[in-house]
């Protein structure tokens, strides 16, 4: 997996260059399974680099009529679609417009291209290093970053990604407690966007249920929000239940 845990998170530090390189050497393998696993977090990497799009632009054009047919393959090939509004680059619109009426992957191409500006905007916020902690992991600092913006959707998306993960870094937990404290009561049930986000970030938390700061807080979310969907939200995140 990409997000790991490591007794000396510092060890994982890598260059944009780095990365970059790694999954242009993931396209190589040809691994459908292993590629639909690092592609997908490609969402929290911030990461915009023509060289390695433009491969994945060129991998999707070259495979989208054999993989039609084949699950993996397919599975594989939505994830280049999906890492093409990720890099958040004009450039791509073209190639993703081409299907926006195909059967087959219409989905994933008009998810691509609404996310794409999206990403243009959170790269920059994802990747900064000026703001990376030596002593933390790049996958903290990167959900630290996300965490500290203005923009509640971005919150959505790391809270997402650190549900999914192994990460349990205190800094992370404590962005998720502080962006919960901050939205949850003035959420109600008519403001869907906002019960969704908030929604994600009661479900990331969960992951720190056994400490008693964060369990206060759902049990806290689970007796006060304002809305009946919040309060079922954080309770099953106070029991462990997904």
């Amino acid at each position: 997996m990409l997000l790991s845990l490591c007794v000396l998170p510092s060890a994982l530090a890598a260059s944009t260059e780095e990365d970059v390189q790694r999954y242009l050497r993931v396209l190589e393998q040809r691994d459908p399974r292993l590629q639909a696993v690092e592609f997908e977090a490609l969402c929290c990497m911030g990461l915009s680099d023509p060289r390695l799009f433009d491969e994945v632009e060129q991998r999707l054009l070259a495979d989208h009529e054999a993989a039609r047919t084949h699950r993996e393959n397919k599975q594989r090939l939505a994830w280049y679609f999906r890492a093409l509004g990720f890099s958040g680059q004009s450039k791509y619109q073209p190639t993703l417009q081409r299907f926006v009426d195909d059967r087959t992957y219409r989905n994933y191409a008009i998810t691509a291209l609404r996310e794409s500006p999206q990403y243009a905007k959170w790269n920059p916020i994802i990747s900064n290093r000026a703001t990376f902690d030596p002593g933390r992991s790049d996958d903290t600092n990167r959900f630290v970053n996300m965490l500290s913006a203005d923009d509640p959707l971005l919150h959505r998306v790391a809270a997402k990604r650190i549900f999914q993960t192994s990460e349990m870094a205190p800094a992370v937990a404590d962005l998720l407690a502080e962006r919960i404290r901050e939205s949850y009561m003035k959420a109600d049930k008519y403001d869907t966007e906002q019960l969704e986000t908030v929604g994600w970030l009661l479900n990331a938390l969960g992951r720190w249920r056994t400490d008693p700061k964060y369990a206060s807080l759902l049990r806290e979310v689970s007796a006060r929000a304002r809305a009946e969907k919040l309060r079922a939200r954080a309770l099953a995140a106070l029991e462990g239940r997904r």
